[in-house]
């Protein structure tokens, strides 16, 4: 039997019909977002995380500062938003998919802590973390997702996978 989600709550308060239709607007939305995002930096010849991670403020510059120039940071956002897009819109671990989205929103903040905070603490990369976070909780793959499907087709063997679902 399914587990009783976030979502659940949600739509039962909220207009039947509208309510899941504008969570699957909103994961889409972040979907296309990200997905976009990497593949523009995959598809631009010489696009480096190093002009962001060079200019870092904040107490945590000299280690942001330290990872500019690496390949491996560079691919490793490229791919981390490509496959965070690709999830969102297919609706597949979601729940995973949202939990490095917060990691990726809370390390792009404090890369630039001191300009991001300067006109207050909340910014772009606060509200992101807060979307993937209300993703992470909310069972937000099950609405017209792949989630769902794969969920209903686990067996009592593999219970455990359910969990990066969602």
């Amino acid at each position: 039997m399914k587990q009783r989600t976030l979502f659940d709550a949600f739509s039962e308060g909220a207009c039947t019909q509208c309510f899941p239709r504008a969570a699957l607007l909103l994961r889409l939305a972040m979907g296309y977002v990200f997905l976009a995002s990497g593949l523009s930096k995959l598809f631009q010849a010489d696009w480096s995380a190093a002009g962001f991670l060079a200019v870092s403020d904040g107490p945590f510059s000299e280690m942001f500062q330290a990872l500019s120039g690496s390949m491996v940071v560079d691919q490793l956002n490229i791919w981390g938003q490509i496959l965070i897009g690709a999830a969102l819109i297919l609706g597949f671990g979601v729940r995973t998919a949202s939990f490095f989205g917060v990691i990726l929103m809370g390390l792009y903040y404090m890369a630039q802590f001191e300009t991001n905070t300067a006109h207050g603490f909340i910014d772009e990369h606060i509200i992101y973390a807060l979307v993937f976070l209300l993703f992470l909780v909310g069972g937000f793959g099950h609405v017209y997702g792949l989630d769902s499907l794969i969920e209903q087709r686990l067996s009592k063997k593999m219970e455990w996978f359910k969990f990066f679902l969602g």
